[in-house]
């Protein structure tokens, strides 16, 4: 349950909740006006092929016009690479930090996946969106958000390793890629369900999955 968060941790999760909450389309300032764009772009990059999305409908969405829009980023490949890149950045920071900061193992489990689960309500997955577009984007881009992701990853399997010790080590890390896709799928399934709803469903089964027993 999430009482069971250490306050340092809590902290943490609280930090990134605040720091990728998709903000509405609105009149602000630069930074602001550059994560609204992120997160339309993100959306539409989610539910469209790269090629079919244009500068013109993330503008659209957006509020912006196209001039507006190249003041913040130099093209539509540049827009891909941010909403791929900073939410993965944000989330391993935290989890980087959670690790660090917790001293028991379940509690910084606890943590990652609430932090996870948050991202997921409040915008697509970046993994979801690096599967489908991948190809758009430059080799050099390409390898360093992969390598991000697989960093983010460890984070949560040098954790979910000793929380574990009736798997061997390639298992702990087959289910932790198996909990991330089952979390990130839940990111095209959830219409019709409140955010709390998903939030305790998701966290739940995830849990479950991690620490092979019930006492969540």
């Amino acid at each position: 349950m999430a009482g069971s968060l250490e306050p340092a941790a809590r902290v943490q999760v609280v930090q990134i909740q605040m720091s990728i909450q998709p903000l509405s389309i609105q009149r602000g300032p630069r930074g602001r006006r550059r994560q609204q764009l992120i997160a339309v772009a993100a959306d539409l990059f989610l539910n469209h092929s790269y090629d079919a999305v244009t500068v013109e409908m993330i503008s659209a969405r957006a509020g912006i016009t196209g001039p507006g829009l190249y003041r913040h980023f130099p093209n539509k490949q540049a827009l891909l690479i941010a909403a791929l890149e900073e939410p993965t950045q944000a989330l391993h920071e935290v989890a980087k930090r959670i690790a660090e900061t917790t001293t028991e193992p379940k509690a910084a489990i606890v943590g990652m996946v609430e932090a996870h689960i948050r991202l997921i309500l409040q915008g697509p997955p970046s993994t979801l969106i690096f599967t489908k577009n991948e190809h758009a984007l430059p080799e050099t881009d390409r390898r360093r958000i992969r390598r991000e992701m697989v960093m983010y990853a460890e984070e949560w399997v040098l954790v979910v390793i000793p929380l574990r010790p009736d798997l061997s080590e390639p298992q702990a890390r087959l289910l932790t890629h198996a909990v991330f896709s089952m979390l990130n799928s839940a990111a095209t399934l959830k219409k019709g369900l409140d955010e709390e709803a998903i939030f305790s469903t998701l966290r739940q089964a995830a849990l479950r999955a991690l620490l092979g027993r019930d006492d969540l």
